[in-house]
């Protein structure tokens, strides 16, 4: 998973707490300057903590807080999940304090979902048993190749052996069986830069989202860019959170589990742009009809980018 939002995600888990370590206290205030004496700057605010600090520490304030009365993701979470719109209208309507803000939630759900999917699926072991579908979508994905030497002999071998035949014009065929040759011989580099490009390429989804949402509701004079952008942070982070939930617990499940899964996401996005949006129930029908073709088709452009950039990444 890419560094940046290892990173990311940790300082989230840091700020979610209500009992941080003041540990910065009696030295100045890193925001303004101010000798700070207490938990909180008394000029500024800020919090005397600084979070470069292990990991686990960070992860065990926010566990901690979680399961106490007064701890925002336990507040935050049920809403959420099973009250679809609510968040995004309570917030929008100023009632901030008692929610984790939207973007850190984001954050976090990413996190999960990512180190969840990357946990329970290797990208190299699925390269090694490559099905007629996948190779013709290899085939498309990598025809941008960087310019490469000749094919040798050795690389023209695995190609065959693979049964990968490339469609393309004699001044790029050669670069392409190329680019192509260098993604099966490194599956495990592959691997890694899919993991590098995935996560940081899916976060464009969000904006997009956003402007999906603002010419879906030009004529509302009553919801801004800000509330669209709230209530798109909230919709990705259902779908991380419960797409990281059945990752790990499909398997235990019944097949049926995962029809009923797929009738909740379009119930719950239907019901999400109901309440969110204040809009009536034909209208969010065909609000959600075109989103999801919106998304359908953005999604796939983010990952047949992901398999341009990481196949482009590999070394030859």
């Amino acid at each position: 998973m890419s560094i940046e939002l290892e990173i990311a995600g940790a300082a989230s888990a840091g700020g979610l707490t209500t009992k941080q370590s003041a540990d910065l206290s009696g030295e100045p205030c890193r925001n303004c300057g101010t000798e700070v004496d207490q938990k909180y700057c008394q000029k500024c605010g800020q919090l005397a903590a600084s979070f470069h600090r292990p990991i686990w520490s960070l992860i065990g304030e926010t566990v901690s807080d979680t399961f106490t009365v007064d701890g925002r993701l336990a507040r935050t979470l049920p809403v959420l999940l099973f009250r679809p719109g609510r968040l995004t209208r309570n917030y929008t309507e100023g009632k901030r304090a008692r929610y984790v803000p939207p973007f850190r939630l984001f954050l976090l759900a990413s996190l999960l979902f990512y180190f969840m999917l990357f946990a329970l699926v290797t990208p190299g072991q699925w390269l090694n048993s490559i099905d007629d579908d996948t190779r013709a979508e290899i085939e498309q994905s990598l025809a941008e190749g960087a310019e490469v030497p000749e094919l040798d002999e050795t690389a023209r071998a695995q190609l065959e052996q693979a049964n990968i035949t490339v469609h393309a014009p004699d001044e790029i065929r050669i670069d392409v069986e190329e680019r192509i040759s260098a993604v099966l011989n490194r599956p495990d580099q592959f691997a890694a830069e899919l993991e590098k490009w995935l996560p940081r390429l899916s976060i464009l989804l969000v904006p997009m989202t956003v402007i999906a949402l603002c010419l879906l509701h030009v004529w509302r004079r009553s919801l801004f860019v800000y509330d669209h952008a709230i209530h798109a942070l909230h919709l990705h982070s259902w779908i991380y959170i419960t797409g990281a939930f059945m990752m790990f617990a499909g398997p235990y499940l019944p097949g049926i589990v995962f029809w009923i899964y797929l009738i909740s996401f379009f119930a719950y996005v239907w019901r999400s742009l109901m309440v969110a949006g204040a809009s009536g129930v034909m209208m969010s029908g065909l609000r959600l009809f075109l989103l999801f073709l919106f998304w359908t088709n953005v999604t796939g452009a983010i990952v047949l980018a992901t398999i341009i950039v990481s196949g482009i990444s590999v070394q030859g």
